[in-house]
This record gives C-alpha cells, sequence and structure tokens, in this order.
C-alpha cells in the first residue's frame, strides 16, 4: 500500500499540469483513506484466537530546538495524522512528535506529510524571492488593541507556510470526506465501514489514554496578516492548491529542512 501511494506521488511530481497533480494528490490520499477503512473491517471478522494488529506508537523527529519553522510542521503532521486516524502529541520544545495509531497509518502519514512539506519549503522561498510581501501589513494584538505594522520576511514565511497547511487541510478533509462517502454508499459494506472506523478509532483513543503521558495541550502562534491580493495569505492557499510532491526527499535532510 506505501508502496502504491509512493507511486502516484512520483506521478504527481511529473504531472504536466497543476491539475493532473492534484489528482494524483487526492488519489494518494483517498488510497490511504480506503486502506485504512479495509484493515479496520478486516478487524471486526478475524477468527478468535488470531493475532491481529494492535495500536502503537512511534517518535518522528520535527527539527532542532528555536526553529521557528518547527510549528509549521508540526500543525502539517497534525493535519495529514488527523484524517489517517492518528492522535498525535507534541514535544515541549516543538523538535518531535509521537504518533499513535496503526502502523499502516503511521507510514502513510509520515510519507504524506514529508512530500508536502518539502514542497511547502520549496515554494515558500520562491515567493519570498520576489518580495512581493514588503508591501503586506501585519496585524499585532497588544492589549486588546489592534495595529498594524511592517511585515517582515520571517512573518511573510509565517503568514506563508500557516496559510499553505490551512488549504493542505482543506484538500485533506475533503479527499477524506469524498472516500468515506463513495464507501458507505455501497449497500454491502457501508454499515461495516461506519462500524469498522468507529472501532477503530475507539481502539486507538484507549491506547492513547493508556499510553500517552503528555500533559497540558500544544497550540503552535498564529499570525494575523492584512494585505491586498497575492500577498503571503494568498500565495500560501494557491500554492498548497497546486502543489506537486516531491520524490524521496526528507524535510530534515539536506536541503529539505525549513528555514529559521
Amino acid at each position: 500500500m506505501i508502496e502504491r501511494i509512493a507511486k502516484l506521488l512520483n506521478k504527481a511530481e511529473n504531472a504536466g499540469t497543476p491539475h493532473e497533480a492534484q489528482i494524483y494528490f487526492d488519489k494518494a490520499q483517498a488510497l490511504a483513506t480506503t486502506h485504512s477503512i479495509s484493515l479496520a473491517r478486516a478487524r471486526l471478522h478475524v477468527a478468535p484466537g488470531t493475532a491481529t494488529a494492535t495500536p502503537t506508537n512511534r517518535t518522528i523527529s520535527i527539527g532542532e530546538p528555536r526553529r521557528h519553522a518547527n510549528r509549521h510542521l508540526i500543525r502539517l503532521f497534525s493535519v495529514v495524522g488527523s484524517v489517517n486516524g492518528l492522535t498525535v502529541d507534541v514535544a515541549h520544545n516543538s523538535t518531535y512528535v509521537i504518533a499513535y495509531g496503526y502502523a499502516d497509518d503511521i507510514d502513510a502519514t509520515e510519507l504524506l506529510w514529508s512530500r508536502i512539506a518539502t514542497q511547502m519549503v520549496r515554494f515558500g522561498e520562491s515567493y519570498l524571492a520576489t518580495e512581493s510581501w514588503r508591501r503586506d501589513q501585519r496585524v499585532i494584538l497588544r492589549n486588546g488593541r489592534r495595529t498594524l505594522a511592517e511585515m517582515t520576511r520571517q512573518t511573510a514565511r509565517s503568514t506563508y507556510y500557516e496559510a499553505f497547511v490551512d488549504r493542505i487541510r482543506e484538500r485533506l478533509v475533503e479527499a477524506h470526506r469524498r472516500t468515506v462517502e463513495q464507501d458507505s454508499a455501497e449497500p454491502t459494506s457501508g454499515t461495516s465501514n461506519a462500524i469498522a472506523l468507529r472501532n477503530r478509532d475507539e481502539e486507538v483513543a484507549g491506547y492513547y489514554r493508556s499510553t500517552s503521558s503528555a500533559r497540558g495541550s500544544w497550540n503552535g502562534n498564529r499570525s494575523s496578516v492584512r494585505g491586498r491580493p497575492g500577498s503571503a495569505s494568498r500565495a500560501g492557499a494557491r500554492d498548497a492548491h497546486r502543489v506537486a510532491l516531491s520524490r524521496g526527499a526528507a524535510v530534515t535532510g539536506p536541503g529539505g529542512q525549513l528555514p529559521r
């Protein structure tokens, strides 16, 4: 299943048009969703005494300490993980996450996340090089009052990434919704799918409660920006819509690491 997803992502990278790239991307996510449903349904019919897969957890490195971009990688991982049945804990210093779920779902999430994040970096740096963000303004909240300030390169990058991740979330949620609805429409499998997904989520939730030692909650800081069309927010959403997924590039490897 992971190999099939990887092939679809490679086709997205080599697609001739943004529309074609989006089709391959959506197919990859739909396959991940469908496979998870299939595994969940299979667990409903396993004979007593037969060994079955159980939830597990995996630690995934995000980036070096004190890198501003870590929170964007974490948001992106959480977005991809949420549509693949995962629960995520975040390290106090935002350098790694712990993903809880079934191994295949974690594999699919990590693969999609690394490909999307690599493209987010590349597109983001291309946008910043245009310096069109210099005509934007950012909103600062102080003592309950909103004031406008000049956009900096760092705040432009942050705003771009936020919009990028928001648009990716919309695409993933829509792909997940379509897949679940299509499977649920099948008269012989719709009820089984719903039960299987509910059981999967309950099993992961129970495993998480018994395993996680996390305290409190993580909430990455969000910045606000006001600007004209074509600003950092618009550019991030636009590029996320046309994202083509990079072949085998690791987010934390040379050339794929998010800048400070």
